[in-house]
């Protein structure tokens, strides 16, 4: 499992044909996709040379764009389809803070199994965290 605060931008890193897919909704007929540069593109190619030839599920999660989501982000380049044992989760943030909780079972092929909305953290309408928070 590896955790970070950024967004390494995976999107920057699909085959065109997913990028389109992706984007098209958003993107004017006949403008070209975004391609932003990081600082994440030689992380990324190591991750994705690493996953090539590991079979075991790996999870990346991070923070900074807190657009809750649970995906398969990274596409192999031996195969251009996703790799299936590598997944991200994305936390949520704020106003939408919530706990994610992770269960690691070494019993199950799959490994990881994510609970995005833990019970203790659910918000009420007017709650007194949230009011706190917005005092701040």
């Amino acid at each position: 499992m590896l955790l970070t605060q950024a967004n390494p931008g995976f999107e920057n890193f699909w085959p065109p044909a997913a990028k389109t897919r992706y984007f098209i909704p958003f993107i004017p007929r006949g403008q070209a996709l975004p391609n932003p540069t990081t600082a994440f593109g030689d992380y990324i190619q190591t991750l994705a040379d690493e996953l090539e030839s590991f079979d075991k599920p790996v999870a990346i999660l991070h923070g900074d764009t807190h657009l809750f989501r649970i995906d398969k982000p990274l596409y192999s380049k031996e195969t251009n389809r996703l790799f299936e044992n590598f997944t991200r989760v994305e936390t949520f943030g704020w106003p939408d803070s919530h706990w994610v909780r992770i269960t690691v079972d070494p019993a199950d092929p799959q490994l990881f199994r994510f609970n995005e909305i833990v019970p203790e953290n659910v918000a009420t309408g007017g709650s007194e965290s949230t009011m706190a928070h917005q005092d701040q």
